[in-house]
């Protein structure tokens, strides 16, 4: 009975035990896919810690939270919607807002909503989750971070918080700034933040070995109650990046399953985890750590509960088939052919290649991660040899008047008006790459979906799927390269976009069965659905060329 409410035995389930190297391999290849995902946003992270410190100072930072008034938890969460940051990329951020002797529940509310709602989820989610669902989900997210920042500050902050004897001043000449930026974002990735990556890397290679492939598929229908608990229990150990959320919450919505699970997923796995866990527990002490751990937890499921009453009726059953999950979970087996490191890393550069733009963002951001930490590591090795602190000291610098015209000093204020804006000016020329317009979109379709009946013919499954997830990426990318251009959606886009999804769905599940005969009668009728949604959009298209 308890499997037929929790985690019955539906289609994909592949049971609990398995051998070694699917076990082992499963482990090993869902650490490597976290470390590439978390590249890019952890490089982000890193070097807006040491932004803070090395050219907004402490004294902006302070007045900007707005330190010793009761709106903080408000300001940070306004802050981190600002940071295109993971929960990884924002411990080094958490760091540097502690050294500046920031309350440690303000601090908790930037943590929490800074992977989940920022300027690249929120796009990405525009092109997966309908607008109103998406505000639910993002008052929701308002909700948990600025109540558990305020309940903090109230109970836990003013006990265990600890002022700064002095504070640190930003250095007023262009180089020392530059300096100061480079050794912060360096020195962010060793010492005890160090020790919270690895858990929380080591957290998810264990929930990649031991969860049943196929498993949660079963247990995260909208008609069973338990599915934000189920999904609460899986999304602890859980790390997922801003944009992978926005995917999963999509599928999760389009396929019928929980939103409320949907919503665990978000706050607890994008929002928050074990590495975070440890940070608070070294700092605060297990007590305030399972403070935390209460009302997150709790919040999540309650509005994960009232979402699962109030919005869109989910019509997925435990027979349905969905690959919302599967990046969770176990493989379906790995064989003693495969297992080894040189599996894993050619299923790592697949991924790469398969992910087109955000994949080059992996690269670059691998890349560039690979330089900070070989810089890091040289100044742990060389101690204080080369230390910027001197250049953090108030009056330290010369006189503004002997500053070189090529080098001049700027105010606070300056800096701030030049970030914001520089954030602004690489997530505008982010977006239009990463979302190509609807016309280019439609072309690589077109030779997508001949590479996927060819599949289809061959009764070819491994390549089908590489195929239909290409395909299936490429239409889900069409309502935001729309909107980023001033198009509106209309009915007809909608439509046709939604029907194309699910005629892809079905097709997917027919080849994932081996129903090869019904998968290729399909051809016509999605060929049909395939045309009418490009129709819709080629109108966008025109207008935007």
């Amino acid at each position: 009975m308890a499997n037929e409410i929790l985690l019955a035995d539906g289609v994909g389930y592949i049971g609990f035990f398995s051998d070694f190297n699917t076990t082992f391999w499963s482990g090993i290849l869902r650490i490597a896919y976290a470390m590439v995902a978390a590249a890019p946003f952890l490089m982000a992270g890193v070097l807006a810690a040491g932004i803070l410190r090395g050219m907004v100072g402490t004294a902006r930072v302070r007045k900007i939270l707005g330190v010793g008034h009761w709106s903080g938890p408000f300001r940070a969460w306004g802050v981190g919607v600002l940071l295109p940051i993971c929960s990884l990329g924002a411990l080094p951020v958490a760091r540097e807002l502690r050294r500046a002797g920031i309350p440690s529940g303000t601090v908790l509310s930037f943590v929490l909503v800074a992977p989940v709602l920022n300027p690249v989820s929120i796009i990405y989610g525009l092109s997966h989750i309908e607008p109103v669902t998406l505000i639910y989900f993002a008052i929701g997210t308002f909700v948990v971070s600025t109540g558990i920042g305020m309940i903090w500050n109230w109970c836990v902050a003013g006990e265990k918080d600890v002022v700064p004897d002095s504070l640190e001043q930003a250095p007023r000449h262009s180089l020392h700034r530059v300096a100061v930026v480079g050794d912060t974002a360096a020195r962010s990735l060793f010492g005890p933040v160090m020790v919270d990556y690895g858990l929380a890397l080591l957290a998810v290679g264990f929930l990649g070995a031991f969860l049943p492939h196929g498993v949660l598929q079963t247990g995260m229908t909208r008609d069973n109650i338990f599915a934000p608990v189920i999904m609460g229990l899986v999304a602890i150990p859980v790390y997922v990046t801003p944009t992978d959320v926005m995917m999963h919450f999509g599928h999760i919505v389009r396929d019928g399953y929980s939103l409320g699970a949907a919503f665990a997923l978000i706050v607890l796995g994008a929002g928050a985890n074990v590495g975070v866990a440890n940070w608070l527990r070294r700092d605060y002490g297990f007590r305030s750590l399972m403070l935390f751990v209460s009302l997150l937890i709790g919040s999540t499921l309650v509005i994960g509960f009232t979402a699962d009453r109030t919005i869109v009726h989910g019509k997925a059953t435990m027979e349905d088939h969905t690959h919302a999950f599967d990046s969770f979970t176990r493989l379906a087996k790995v064989s003693s052919d495969e297992a080894g490191l040189t599996w894993v890393v050619k299923k790592v550069r697949e991924s790469i290649q398969k992910h087109e733009a955000a994949g080059i963002a992996e690269v670059v951001g691998l890349g560039l991660l690979g330089l900070i930490f070989a810089v890091g590591l040289t100044l742990r090795l060389t101690g204080d040899r080369f230390s910027v602190e001197h250049m953090l000291k108030p009056g330290d610098d010369t006189d503004d008047k002997t500053a070189p015209s090529w080098d001049p000093t700027l105010t606070a204020k300056q800096l701030v008006l030049i970030s914001a804006v520089g954030v602004g000016v690489l997530a505008s020329i982010g977006l239009y790459v990463f979302y190509p317009d609807p016309g280019t979109l439609i072309n690589e379709m077109q030779l997508i979906r001949v590479e996927a009946y060819d599949a289809v013919r061959a009764e070819d499954t491994d390549e089908f799927q590489r195929r239909i997830a290409q395909w299936r990426r490429q239409a889900e990318k069409l309502p935001a390269s729309s909107l980023i251009r001033g198009q509106s959606m209309t009915d007809g886009m909608r439509e046709t976009l939604s029907e194309l999804l699910y005629g892809l769905k079905v097709l997917e599940g027919h080849m994932a069965n081996r129903r090869f005969d019904d998968a290729k009668m399909m051809r016509m009728y999605l060929e049909r659905l395939f045309r009418e949604c490009c129709d819709e959009f080629r109108g966008v298209s025109k207008q935007t060329n």
